[in-house]
């Protein structure tokens, strides 16, 4: 008997597949995503706002439109009425558009315009912590200033009601309204963001002037301060670099405008500090050949981890000037994740192809990022040896001003009392069995440094001194036991004594005492 196979084609068996014709719904719960729980430090509405505020400050720096004052951003702090207004004096946005760009949700204009924002939801970061948010705003020539509320409390009773059945779109149009106000009292162009009714969270964050200000420096594209001698030079390679020009941000609290965190002193705590010396500039290319970020490092003694409190610690990565994550970022890259602390400096990231995300706390993992990771990866592998050399200069260093310190005493000694010619030889021999050590470890630094160059000056110095001790010999029988048999064994016996007492002081005190006793008859 035979078979007879007949072929079955298995793309017949399958079914294409097709669009959904089901209707699509976004419900109400979005909206509460992304007014409270997208971010989880309340301070960052501040840089969403000020991000926004400078992507409208440059539009309108290359359309050319005039400034009547500084280009840039004042927050203004009322206490009594827990509100917080954020303007800026960029293009704004007209009438026309004022609706439609303020009510759209996760739809931005700036997305591929190289614009710092471009997701549409960082507007709506401060909703989940005031009572009602505010945008105002008018462009130039009009004459009425638009207004647009959200009202962030009818959003919380529509969350809570199960009964509530809006879909996103409905929820919207039931807790914002707009209006047209009198432009009496407003710039001639402005926009401007108003939490009213600030909620309390963390100790009152979101109205604490210092809180603010020390993290708008770190996170804001603001310039750096007139105190910081690094300024200009970096300055100048950045905008080489096509970085964009720095804004202004200024509190209402009297203390003019915030500058960017780096300084040129290191306050560890009251009495130890350190100074940043000079900067590395970095070039790093991409996995495509083209340059995907540039940046700074800072040269400093790298005495240890810098306190979180100054907010200045860390290579911090920026897009648009603008940093994404925190000082920590790079932690992972250093062969032992605490030196990310002990260094200072900040990457800008030029290439579109590494993207921050959604909650601007690091970036989309791709492969263009990873290149940029195994970059910075070397440097941060060169910065972790630096830290090492420096440890251990720091340990000669210490060494070398003890060997000092005790030949000093014993030198200040000589001079100041009368004292046997015994025991000026057996300091000669100390200091200069001490002299040794220090020229050992002096050699050991940097040829070129600071630190080498004193010591070295310093050696020369006492050299010259410790030789001329034995000539200084004062005193009633200065030479009794010179050149007999007994002295041998007493210069031992006085090096023994002055180099193992607690002081090089009590040393000479001690060996003064012991001659008078053999001395005596």
């Amino acid at each position: 008997m035979s078979a007879v196979f007949t072929p079955v084609s298995v793309s017949s068996l399958t079914t294409l597949p097709k669009p959904i014709s089901e209707t699509v719904t976004v419900g109400k719960d979005i909206l509460e995503l992304l007014a409270g729980s997208m971010y989880t430090d309340p301070l960052v509405i501040y840089r969403e706002y000020i991000q926004n505020a400078a992507d409208s400050i440059d539009e309108a720096r290359d359309i050319g439109l005039d400034f009547t004052e500084e280009a840039g951003v004042v927050i203004n702090f009322d206490h009594t009425e827990r509100t917080v207004t954020i303007r800026d004096n960029g293009k704004s946005i007209p009438a026309s558009d004022f609706v439609h760009r303020l009510v759209t949700i996760g739809a931005s204009q700036k997305r591929g315009r190289k614009m710092r924002g471009f997701r549409g939801v960082g507007r709506l970061s401060g909703l989940g912590y005031c009572q009602e948010l505010i945008f105002r705003g008018r462009v130039d020539g009009e004459s009425k200033v638009f207004e647009i509320r959200w009202n962030g409390r009818m959003l919380k009773e529509k969350m809570r009601d199960p009964d509530y059945a809006g879909d996103l779109a409905t929820l919207v149009k039931d807790i914002v309204t707009k209006n047209r106000i009198s432009g009496e009292g407003y710039p001639t162009r402005f926009f401007e963001v108003e939490l009213r009714k600030v909620t309390r969270t963390r100790n009152d964050i979101l109205l604490n002037e210092d809180a603010v200000r020390n993290y708008v420096s770190q996170v804001a594209p603001v310039p750096f301060g007139p105190k910081f001698s690094l300024a200009e030079e970096i300055d100048v390679e950045l905008r080489r670099r096509g970085i964009r020009a720095p804004i202004s941000v200024v509190l209402n609290d009297g203390r003019g405008p915030i500058f960017h965190r780096a300084s040129d002193s290191i306050q560890f705590s009251d009495t130890v500090s350190d100074t940043i010396r000079s900067v590395d500039f970095l070039e790093l290319p991409g996995d495509d050949g083209e340059i995907c970020a540039i940046g700074w490092i800072a040269d400093h003694s790298y005495s240890g981890s810098i306190p979180k409190r100054l907010g200045l610690g860390g290579i911090r990565l920026r897009v648009g000037n603008v940093q994404v994550g925190d000082e920590m970022i790079l932690a992972s890259l250093f062969p032992e994740s605490r030196f990310t602390g002990w260094a200072i400096g900040d990457i800008h990231v030029l290439s579109s192809r590494i993207i921050p995300n959604g909650r601007r706390d690091d970036f989309e993992p791709t492969a263009a990022y990873s290149h940029l990771q195994s970059e910075l990866a070397f440097h941060a592998k060169h910065i972790t040896q630096r830290i090492r050399e420096r440890s251990a200069q720091r340990n000669q260093l210490r060494s070398v001003q003890q060997h000092f310190g005790s030949v000093d005493v014993w030198l200040n000694s000589a001079h100041s009392k009368a004292m046997p010619k015994i025991i000026l030889k057996a300091i000669q021999e100390l200091s200069f069995e001490r002299l040794e050590k220090v020229v050992k470890e002096t050699s050991k630094l940097p040829n070129d440094s600071s630190e080498f160059l004193a010591a070295t000056a310093r050696i020369e110095q006492f050299s010259k001194l410790i030789k001329e001790l034995p000539s200084q010999s004062k005193g009633r029988k200065s030479n009794v036991f010179l050149n007999t048999e007994l002295e041998h064994p007493i210069s031992m016996v006085l090096k023994t004594i002055l180099s193992n007492t607690k002081t090089p002081s009590s040393g000479v005190e001690l060996s003064l005492q012991v001659l008078k006793a053999l001395d005596t008859p």
